[in-house]
């Protein structure tokens, strides 16, 4: 599955434009990928993909965000020091499991999908 994910990367990259942050989406949805091939191939460890929010920095100055770096910890913090229902899987920047194929805003539900476990 290695493979696969890195040829579709090589083969998609020189067609997306990143004038509409084309390239920002493929590199998070190949990374999440990677994230559950791994949680797959180890299923020892906790291995799990974390969204830090939209984190007030130098890079997104002037676009809107309001968390700051420290907030941009939490979803962090949680999956290294808390017990996980699950594996592969991503949370969002509070900390609750969200989907990879729609925006999942923090105080909304859990997402429930993907019933894979590895």
């Amino acid at each position: 599955m290695k493979e696969e994910i890195d040829d579709y990367v090589k083969e998609t990259f020189p067609k997306v434009k990143d004038d509409d942050w084309g390239s920002y989406g493929l590199s998070k949805a190949s990374m999440h990928t990677y994230t559950a091939y791994l949680a797959q191939t180890y299923p020892n460890l906790k291995i799990n993909a974390v969204s830090p929010g939209f984190i007030d920095t130098a890079m997104t100055k002037g676009f809107g965000a309001t968390l700051t770096p420290e907030q941009g910890t939490f979803s962090i913090r949680h999956c290294l020091f808390n017990d996980l229902s699950g594996n592969g899987w991503y949370y969002g920047s509070d900390a609750i499991r969200s989907p990879l194929h729609y925006m999942r805003n923090p105080g909304e539900p859990a997402f429930e999908g993907y019933k894979w476990e590895y």
